[in-house]
């Protein structure tokens, strides 16, 4: 593979490929843009951008994308393009009321299923292997990870459904014997009391954990690694651009293909000659019907072309920080502003809040938020409590589940908006602080 670094007038970084055969697939992913697809053709009209125009000219000055350009135009237009052909949905988290729906054609779909097949792969996924992804909902997305294991020969595949009682949700596993196992970081620290005691220390069937979603401490990945004596390999990506990058065994970063899904570094930073650093905007150059330009994921990562010890010849990227305040609860992500918005409906400026989350016994919720608000609000106690119980909705799921538990305390306006407090402080176990990892999205 050959990429290189290319420099925009904004300051960005862009990894691209550099053969004759890279560059005319931007020609033509431009020239489909235009050609299909009204927002995009009126971004580059406005810009003097033509499709017979040098494909780096208007890669470089495209715009960027944000979330709300993606929830109130793309995705209206993607509904419209699409309403009479077939296609899947599959929700983003972080976002009250008015999520971000990402639509899948069959072709999108093929196109992301070659990516993950390859992660899989990497991750040491083969034939007649056994294949188990666990869950507290969304099974139809999982389908989409068990078609490409199928894919690459798996022999036995399952969901397994967790809720609140998660020894009793996990009991099948002990005669499935998986040999490739899929979850979340934050639902296998729930459920861990009762997995790691499921074989003998060291001697699990299990040969390859892959978890996508969320980052993973550090010190827990190395615990899961010891006593289920198994590889851990990350999963890169995000809802609106589908999976992207996965980890090596070596665990020096997540291999990517920069010709499928193309990384620009914001605010780009240089480590060394080979190495950059920033905020991270992709370019989904594989999908045909509900592509991205430059997409903002809200992660500072680092991006390298430096040759991997491991022996595979494509860039890595490892996530540095997350340039938003928030939290994850069995999967779903959580933006503090997301809370701060939702509560704000019913009792208008809510001012400045604190959110703390801890631990249940698993009898009692699994996870406590306790929601620290200004005296004045009070009086609004069973509305502000049920807008965090019905109306946010990924929570109200959770609470539905059983797996979320909900605490309002009511201090003196000054002390709450005196104090230099943090705005989301986590003690779970697990769960807290943690240095840069590859696996959020």
């Amino acid at each position: 593979m050959k990429f290189d670094f290319h420099r925009h007038e904004d300051a960005s970084v862009s990894l691209l490929g550099t053969r004759t055969c890279d560059v005319d697939r931007m020609r033509r992913f431009f020239a489909r843009l235009h050609r299909e697809f009204g927002h995009y053709r009126a971004v580059m009209d406005c810009s003097g951008l033509s499709p017979e125009s040098s494909p780096l000219e208007v890669f470089s000055r495209f715009p960027y994308t944000s979330r709300e350009d993606y929830r109130d135009i793309l995705q209206p237009e993607a509904l419209s393009r699409l309403s009479a052909g077939r296609f899947v949905c599959d929700y983003s988290s972080g976002s009250t009321d008015r999520c971000v729906l990402r639509l899948a054609t069959p072709a999108d779909e093929l196109a992301e299923q070659a990516i993950t097949e390859r992660v899989f792969r990497r991750a040491g996924m083969r034939a007649g292997d056994t294949f188990v992804c666990a869950d507290v909902g969304f099974p139809e997305i999982y389908e989409f990870y068990l078609r490409a294991a199928r894919a690459l020969g798996v022999r036995r595949s399952s969901y397994l459904h967790l809720n609140r009682d998660y020894a009793r949700s996990l009991e099948p596993i002990r005669r499935i014997a998986p040999d490739v196992f899929l979850t979340l970081p934050s639902l296998l620290v729930r459920s861990w009391p009762h997995l790691r005691s499921v074989w003998p220390y060291g001697r699990s069937p299990i040969r390859s954990l892959i978890y996508m979603g969320e980052p993973m401490h550090p010190g827990f990945r190395r615990e899961v690694a010891e006593t289920l004596g198994c590889r851990v390999y990350s999963f890169y990506g995000t809802t609106e651009t589908g999976g992207m990058a996965g980890d090596c065994d070596l665990g020096n970063g997540c291999h990517f293909d920069p010709t499928m899904i193309g990384p620009t570094i914001a605010q780009a930073e240089f480590v060394d000659d080979q190495t950059v650093q920033g905020d991270l905007y992709l370019t989904t150059w594989h999908l045909r019907d509900h592509p991205v330009v430059k997409y903002r994921v809200g992660d500072v990562v680092r991006i390298t072309t430096r040759p991997c010890p491991c022996g595979e010849d494509s860039p890595r990227l490892s996530v540095v920080e997350r340039t938003h305040e928030g939290f994850v609860l069995a999967g779903m992500k959580l933006r503090y502003q997301t809370v701060v918005d939702a509560l704000t409906r019913v009792a208008g400026d809510v001012g400045l809040l604190a959110i703390t989350l801890s631990d249940l016994p698993e009898s009692e919720g699994h996870t406590l938020i306790r929601v620290d608000l200004p005296a004045r609000l009070a009086p609004r106690e069973r509305e502000l409590m049920d807008v965090l119980k019905y109306e946010i909705f990924e929570l109200n799921d959770l609470y539905q589940f059983g797996l979320v538990r909900f605490q309002l305390s009511f201090g003196a306006d000054e002390a709450l908006d005196q104090r230099k407090l943090r705005r989301v402080t986590d003690h779970r176990l697990y769960m807290g602080e943690l240095p840069g990892d590859p696996g959020e999205s």
